[in-house]
C-alpha cells in the first residue's frame, strides 16, 4: 500500500495521469485505516497465533481483513481530461467496481448516502464490513466491498476490498469478540461468491474492473511496470507496518 501512495504523490504531479492495479496477500493482512487507532480493542495474541500482518492504509475507513479477496487501487489526477472533482472520482470508482461485479450475475449498485445509511462512526468502532456507507457497494442488502478514499491537492486515491470467500468477516475474532459484531457482520457482509454459489477467480474480476474503469475514464489502459511510473517514489516506499508488541 506505500506503493498506492508513491502513485498518488505521482498523479498529483501531472495534470493526465491514472494508475490502476490489483493485488492480493500472502500472508493475509489486517489494514487499518489512516486514522484508526491500534492496538486498543484489538487481540495481538489472536493475531501474533495467525501469523497476520498489520498494515495502515494511507486512505481512510475501518479495518479490513484480507484474506481471500482481491484488493485494488486506482489514482488519477483531478480534475483531469476526465473532468471529475474529488467526490465524482469516488462515485466513479464505485460504478464501476458495480459494473464488474454485475458482469458476473451479481446485480450491484453504488450506496447513496441519503438511503438509510447509518451515521459515520469514530475510527476503530466497527470493521469495514460490519456497516455500508455512502460510495461503497452492495448487492440487495449486503455490502459486498470496502472502499476508502484519499484526496490530495490535485489527485485521487481509491482503495477498495471485494471479498471472493467469507474469511474477511472473520476479523472479528481478533477484536477481542466485540459484543454483537459477529453478528452483525454476518447480518451485512457477503462476498460476491457467497451470493453466487460458486468460486470467483480474483484475475477474472480484476479483468473485468479494468475494463470498466477505462470505459469510465474515456482511456485505454496500458499494462507498465511499477517503476515506469514512479521508480524513485518505489524505491523509498515502505510499507506501513504496525508493531504487534
Amino acid at each position: 500500500m506505500a506503493i498506492d501512495a508513491a502513485l498518488l504523490d505521482w498523479a498529483s504531479r501531472g495534470r493526465d495521469r491514472a494508475a490502476f492495479r490489483t493485488y492480493d496477500w500472502d500472508p493475509p493482512v489486517i489494514s487499518l485505516g489512516r486514522a484508526e487507532p491500534f492496538p486498543e480493542g484489538w487481540d495481538l495474541s489472536a493475531i501474533r497465533a495467525s501469523g497476520l500482518d498489520v498494515v495502515r492504509r494511507p486512505t481512510g475507513g475501518d479495518a479490513v481483513l484480507h484474506d481471500g479477496e482481491l484488493t485494488f487501487a486506482l489514482v488519477a489526477s483531478l480534475p483531469g481530461p476526465w473532468s471529475r472533482r474529488p467526490r465524482a472520482f469516488a462515485n466513479l470508482v464505485a460504478e464501476a467496481l458495480a459494473g464488474a461485479v454485475a458482469s458476473f450475475g451479481v446485480p450491484a449498485e453504488r450506496v447513496v448516502e441519503a438511503e438509510g445509511t447509518e451515521p459515520p462512526s469514530k475510527p476503530g468502532v466497527n470493521p469495514c464490513f460490519a456497516r455500508a456507507a455512502g460510495g461503497e457497494v452492495r448487492s440487495g442488502a449486503y455490502k459486498i466491498a470496502g472502499i476508502a478514499s484519499r484526496f490530495t491537492r490535485g489527485a485521487a486515491l481509491c482503495h477498495a476490498s471485494v471479498p471472493l470467500s467469507a474469511r474477511h468477516r472473520d476479523i472479528a475474532r481478533f477484536r477481542g469478540d466485540r459484543l454483537g459484531e459477529g453478528e452483525r457482520l454476518a447480518a451485512h457482509a457477503r462476498s460476491i461468491s457467497e451470493i453466487l454459489g460458486r468460486p470467483v477467480a480474483a484475475r477474472a474480476l480484476g479483468d473485468a474492473l479494468a475494463r470498466e474503469v477505462a470505459s469510465r475514464l474515456g482511456c485505454p489502459l496500458e499494462t507498465v511496470p511499477l517503476n515506469a511510473c514512479v521508480a524513485a517514489d518505489i524505491a523509498a516506499a515502505r510499507d506501513h507496518a504496525v508493531e504487534i508488541a
